[in-house]
């Protein structure tokens, strides 16, 4: 099995997840982008703004409001800066163009953008998942 060191990343930036998918399936970022802000607003794709890992960073700055939301019944909810979830609600619900500044400090993890693309039926994307791991 050949070893591609970004399936070890455990986080990528929600932006990064879109440049990298978006490769993957040579479509426009923002078309990745929308499917994203969709997943997370209606489809119940977990993006933080927090990552408990960083609570003992002393440096570690929260930069505000955060708020919590849950996109539908029975999934686990996120904890997302007001203006990056206003900004995600604008991209689904008034076509507005998403913009990586806005959404540059949410991250996703590995374990739920697996369980999203579960849930909707998506193939998993070469970038962050290793053919041979998927068995």
């Amino acid at each position: 099995m050949k070893i591609v060191p970004s399936h070890l990343v455990e986080s990528y930036r929600f932006w990064e997840v879109v440049t990298q998918w978006a490769q993957d399936r040579l479509q426009h970022e923002q078309v990745i982008a929308r499917v994203l802000a969709q997943g997370v607003v209606r489809g119940g794709l977990r993006v933080q703004s927090v990552d408990p890992r960083w609570k003992d960073v002393g440096t570690f700055e929260l930069r505000g409001p955060l708020v919590g939301y849950v996109a539908r019944e029975g999934a686990l909810p996120i904890f997302i800066r007001l203006s990056a979830l206003n900004h995600l609600l604008a991209v689904v619900e008034q076509a507005a163009v998403p913009d990586s500044q806005l959404l540059f400090e949410e991250f996703v993890t590995k374990q739920d953008f697996e369980t999203w693309l579960q849930h909707t039926g998506l193939e998993k994307p070469g970038f962050w998942f290793a053919a041979a791991q998927e068995g």
